[in-house]
């Protein structure tokens, strides 16, 4: 971290990153008194007019931004107020601080405890470190509990099949579908047979996808670029006719590029209440990192073992949810339900099949774009 500057509470510098990509850094240590803290405020927002671009503040604000993150309900709200209005002013998102409520106590019989530590990233800062996590560490011997950040957390779940929206506008989709659905003629059990369907489809409408679209952020930033050397020679020479044909389609190509990259990170994000064209790539991204960071369990602590690998942590909930299912046995007594006078219910109705009405009709009241079971969402 270079050119450095020191405030009465805050140090700002601006950091190089590996990749060549710079973005401003302050520190914080907030003060104790409101007149203070309303000066302190006024500094960070100084130093952020004249640090314009990627920035991360963090530390010890001394202040919270909501009434859960204090333990009773002593609050300054009018301070909270404040900050609040700092923070929505400057357009910057909290990292979500994964082990802890709190972050500072008292360390006193009757305890107070509040969240005054905190990150705080801008939206650029965010989109280019989406692997972030921020852990609570315990306290040791102060009063304080130390933040570690990583900016490339292992987030390394296993892939999962994933139905893109987008599939279905692409030529070639219901013919892909039927190729792909078929399986072992041996297998002739319905329920192992519909399971053999759907996985053969998944994998073969993965690598149809693939074919068809590719790698949507390669293409736009091969063409941007091509269309940037066109735009340059442009601006010394006259453009032969194959060249300004070149440069027309690669617009079209641009359009219907971003377009698709909405869908996509639209259906990652899960906002329902956007629609597809209403909103930047840049939100849904923001949104679907949020979702992600907020979800990842980084440790599991077992029998006094603390378990941070990715298929180890699988298995533990796999045992978990299998000891709560308990297993399957005759029961050696029943209940007579006449002799304590309790009503019968005539429930054959529950073991018939399925029609193929009732199958469709549950089909066609489902949306399009929600997976079963998140209906409600």
């Amino acid at each position: 971290m270079d050119n450095f500057t020191f405030d009465n509470f805050a140090l700002t510098g601006q950091v190089h990153y590996k990749d060549g990509w710079d973005w401003w850094l302050t520190v914080v240590y907030g003060p104790q008194g409101d007149e203070l803290k309303a000066q302190f405020l006024a500094e960070l927002q100084l130093r952020r007019d004249l640090c314009p671009g990627p920035w991360m503040v963090l530390g010890d604000f001394n202040m919270i931004l909501n009434a859960n993150e204090k333990n009773n309900v002593n609050l300054n709200r009018n301070m909270m107020r404040r900050f609040r209005t700092f923070v929505d002013n400057n357009e910057l998102k909290e990292i979500y601080m994964h082990g802890r409520r709190f972050t500072w106590s008292n360390e006193r019989e009757q305890v107070v405890m509040t969240k005054i530590d905190r990150v705080l990233v801008s939206v650029e800062w965010e989109l280019h470190f989406p692997d972030v996590l921020l852990q609570a560490l315990s306290t040791n011997i102060l009063d304080h509990a130390p933040l570690h950040l990583s900016t490339s957390a292992p987030f390394c779940a296993k892939r999962r099949f994933r139905f893109e929206l987008y599939w279905t506008r692409l030529e070639g989709f219901e013919q892909a579908v039927k190729d792909a659905w078929v399986c072992d003629e041996a297998i002739v059990d319905p329920f192992k047979r519909l399971d053999a369907l759907l996985r053969n489809t998944a994998v073969a409408l993965q690598a149809w996808g693939q074919r068809k679209s590719g790698n949507i952020k390669v293409q736009l930033a091969i063409a941007n670029y091509v269309i940037l050397r066109l735009d340059r020679a442009m601006e010394d020479r006259s453009l032969m006719v194959e060249e300004r044909w070149l440069r027309r389609m690669l617009k079209k190509m641009v359009l219907g590029l971003a377009s698709l990259q909405r869908t996509i990170e639209r259906q990652r994000s899960r906002l329902r209440w956007i629609r597809e064209g209403d909103a930047n790539t840049k939100l849904f991204q923001v949104v679907a990192n949020g979702r992600r960071i907020n979800n990842f369990i980084p440790h599991l602590r077992h029998n006094g073992e603390l378990v941070t690998d990715q298929e180890r942590k699988e298995q533990l909930f796999t045992d978990a949810y299998e000891n709560l299912l308990g297993h399957w046995s005759t029961r050696e007594v029943d209940v007579n339900l006449q002799f304590l006078e309790m009503e019968e219910h005539e429930l054959s109705e529950l073991d018939a099949i399925f029609t193929e009405e009732e199958v469709w009709n549950t089909i066609k009241e489902m949306p399009p774009d929600r997976a079963p079971g998140r209906l409600g969402l």
